[in-house]
C-alpha cells in the first residue's frame, strides 16, 4: 500500500546501516533508504526555521554512537491506515528524546503533542482489513552513528561524536608527535582507543594528560618498531650483497649437471620421485657447503655477525627505551645508545658462534630451496638451461632463504639484548608486547596475555619466524644516563 507523503514534514531522526535496512524492507513497504526511527517530529517544514533546526540537531550529535535492540512487530491502529512498525529499545535513545525536546524548547522550536512517544522504525501502510507481510521480527542489535535533520526534501547528517572526542585526539596527536615515530597501524588504533577513553572518562581532571602519555607512549612503540625494520632490511642487503658472488653460474650448472647425470635424465621413465627429491637435496647441499672453501665467505660469515651485533644492540636500545616511558622519562638519543651498545658487541665472542650457527641455517634454508627447484625441475621436464636459471633465481632472490634467516637472527639477536640487559639489570618480573596490529598470530596474543611473567619462566622470544614481538620491563635508568640527552 502506497505510504503517506511526508516531503514536506520536519523531523529529528535515527536512520539505520544501509545493510540493516534493507534486510527490514518488506514488499510494498517504505523503501529502504527511508527506514528511519524519528526522535521528534515537527510538523509541517515550512513553519520552522532551517537555521536553528539544523544547529540544535549538531548539538544533540555531541554524543558517543549507541545501540539499540530491534524488539518485535507492532501494529499502530487508529489513524486511516494502520502502521507496521518494528519496536526500537534504548535507554540512549530515551536520552536523546529528553534532550531533544530540551534543545528544542530552548530554542523556542514547539513540537506537536499530538501523540506520546513510543521508539519504532515504520516498515510499511495498511488497510485495516490488511494481513500484515511479517508476523514475527527476531530481536537484533541496530546501531546508530549519526543524527539526521530532515526539513522538507533537505537531510544533513551529523556523525556522533562526544565534545571529548576532538580535544582528545589532539591530546594523542601531541604525545605521538613527542616520540618522533611514525603513523603505524598499530598507533591508528591506539588513538582510537584513546579518545574512547577520554570520552567514557571524561570529568577526570588528568584524562588529557593520560592521553598525551598514551600518544607518547605509543609512538615510542613505532619507532622501535620502525628502527627493528630499517635495522633488518640494512643488514639483510649488506649480507646479501656478500652471498651473491657466491653463487657462481658455472658451479650451479655443475651441479645441475651432476644430479641429471645421477638421475639418469636421458633414459628414465616412470621416475621414482621420491628418490630424485632425496637425490636433489643432496645434490643442493654438497654445492652449497662447498661454499665455506670459497673466496669471500669470510665476508657473508662478518656480515652476519655484524647484524647479529646491530639485532643485540637494538634490543638494548629497546629496553631502555621501554623503561623510560614507563617511568615517564624522556630525552632517550636512540642514535648514541646504539652506538654505543654496538661497541660493547666489539669483542664479543661468542657473536662468531652465533653466526656460524646462523650460516649454517642459511645453508640448510637455501639448500632446501635449491633441492625443490631441481627436483620441481626434473618432474616438469625442464631443459638444463633451464633448470640452471631456475637455480640462479631461487638462490639469489631478494625473498630467498637468506633474507629470511637474516631476518630471523636479527630478531632473535634483539630480544637476547633485552633479555641479557634485564637479566643484568635484575628485573624479576618481564611483560612479552606484540606489535598490536592485525597481523598478530594467536601464539602471540597468547604470550602477551600471560603478562607478567616470571624472568625465566616466560616463552623464549622470538616464537616463531618473521616475529615482531619483544620484552618489556621496568628498569633503573640510572646505569644509562650517558644515553640520555
Amino acid at each position: 500500500m502506497a505510504s503517506p507523503d511526508y516531503s514536506d514534514g520536519c523531523m529529528i531522526a535515527l536512520y539505520p546501516p544501509p545493510e540493516l535496512a534493507e534486510e527490514l524492507a518488506v514488499e510494498g513497504g517504505l523503501p529502504a533508504e527511508d527506514l528511519h526511527v524519528t526522535v521528534a517530529y515537527l510538523g509541517n517544514a515550512d513553519e520552522v526555521d532551517a537555521e536553528p533546526f539544523n544547529q540544535v540537531a549538531q548539538e544533540l550529535a555531541e554524543r558517543k554512537p549507541f545501540t539499540g535492540k530491534l524488539a518485535g512487530l507492532a501494529r499502530f491502529t487508529g489513524g486511516d491506515k494502520d502502521v507496521l512498525v518494528a519496536l526500537v529499545d534504548s535507554p540512549d535513545l530515551e536520552d536523546l528524546r529528553r534532550d531533544t525536546l530540551d534543545a528544542l524548547y530552548e530554542r523556542g522550536i514547539e513540537i506537536p503533542r499530538d501523540h506520546g512517544y513510543t521508539a519504532h522504525l515504520s516498515l510499511t501502510y495498511l488497510e485495516p482489513e490488511e494481513t500484515a507481510p511479517l508476523d514475527r521480527l527476531p530481536a537484533q542489535d541496530v546501531e546508530f552513528t549519526a543524527l539526521a535533520a530532515v526539513h522538507g526534501l533537505d537531510r544533513a547528517d551529523t556523525t556522533f561524536a562526544h565534545p571529548m572526542d576532538s580535544v582528545a585526539r589532539e591530546a594523542f596527536a601531541a604525545g605521538w608527535a613527542m616520540s618522533g615515530g611514525p603513523m603505524t597501524e598499530r598507533v591508528q588504533v591506539a588513538c582510537e582507543t584513546a579518545v574512547q577513553i577520554a570520552a567514557e572518562a571524561a570529568d577526570d581532571p588528568d584524562i588529557l594528560r593520560a592521553t598525551i602519555d598514551l600518544g607518547r607512549l605509543e609512538g615510542m612503540w613505532a619507532l622501535l618498531f620502525q628502527r627493528r625494520e630499517e635495522q633488518q632490511a640494512k643488514h639483510a642487503k649488506a649480507i646479501g650483497v656478500a652471498w651473491r658472488p657466491l653463487i657462481d653460474r658455472a658451479a650451479v650448472a655443475a651441479a645441475v649437471d651432476e644430479f641429471r647425470l645421477r638421475m639418469g635424465v636421458a633414459e628414465a621413465r616412470g621416475p621414482d620421485w621420491a628418490r630424485i627429491r632425496a637425490e636433489a637435496l643432496a645434490t643442493a647441499k654438497k654445492m652449497l657447503y662447498a661454499l665455506v672453501d670459497v673466496a669471500g665467505f669470510g665476508k657473508l660469515r662478518q656480515a652476519l655477525r655484524d647484524a647479529i651485533a646491530a639485532g643485540r644492540a637494538e634490543g638494548m636500545v629497546n629496553a631502555v627505551a621501554i623503561a623510560a616511558e614507563r617511568g615517564a622519562q624522556i630525552g632517550l638519543d636512540w642514535n648514541i645508545a646504539f652506538k654505543d651498545a654496538y661497541r660493547s658487541m666489539e669483542r664479543l665472542d661468542e657473536l662468531w658462534a652465533d653466526a656460524d650457527g646462523w650460516l649454517a641455517r642459511t645453508l640448510d634454508g637455501a639448500a632446501g630451496d635449491l633441492g625443490s627447484v631441481l627436483a620441481d625441475g626434473m618432474e616438469a621436464g625442464l631443459t638444463r638451461d633451464e633448470m640452471i636459471d631456475a637455480a640462479m633465481d631461487v638462490l639469489t632472490a631478494d625473498d630467498a632463504a637468506v633474507a629470511f634467516t637474516v631476518d630471523w637472527a636479527m630478531t632473535t639477536a634483539a630480544d637476547e639484548g633485552a633479555f641479557a640487559l634485564y637479566r643484568a639489570e635484575g628485573v624479576l618480573q618481564i611483560d612479552i608486547i606484540t606489535a598490536g596490529d592485525g597481523r598478530v598470530c594467536s601464539a602471540c596474543i597468547d604470550a602477551e596475555s600471560g603478562n607478567p611473567w616470571h624472568i625465566g619462566d616466560q616463552p623464549r622470544m622470538p616464537l616463531h619466524p618473521i616475529c615482531r614481538c619483544c620484552y618489556a620491563a621496568d628498569v633503573s635508568l640510572a646505569h644509562f644516563a650517558a644515553w640520555m640527552t
